[in-house]
């Protein structure tokens, strides 16, 4: 009986897990720089509104085109891109 309890609390905890933003936004670092604060060309996201960013990953994730924003805003459920948004929010 007490290992029937474990393992229900062990998945229901892994059910209601959110995701890790940082851990998500990690692969944007690539082009936007660490932590969202870019060096070179492509803009800077750090500190912007969490509502703002996952609109914008939204487009990129609707608009049917092949470029490497809306490849990659498709790899991500929408509560992923959410959890991503606000990480960058959060950044200053």
């Amino acid at each position: 009986m007490k290992n029937i309890f474990w393992l229900l609390l062990f998945f229901c905890s892994v059910a209601l897990a959110q995701p890790n933003g940082e851990l998500l936004a990690s692969q944007c670092f690539q082009c936007h720089g660490f932590n969202g604060h870019s060096k070179g060309e492509i803009d800077s996201i750090a500190g912007e509104s969490a509502s703002d960013l996952y609109g914008d990953l939204k487009e990129f994730q609707n608009n049917g085109k092949n470029d490497i924003m809306s490849k990659q805003s498709r790899l991500y459920t929408d509560e992923e891109l959410k959890a991503i948004a606000i990480y960058f929010s959060t950044v200053r």
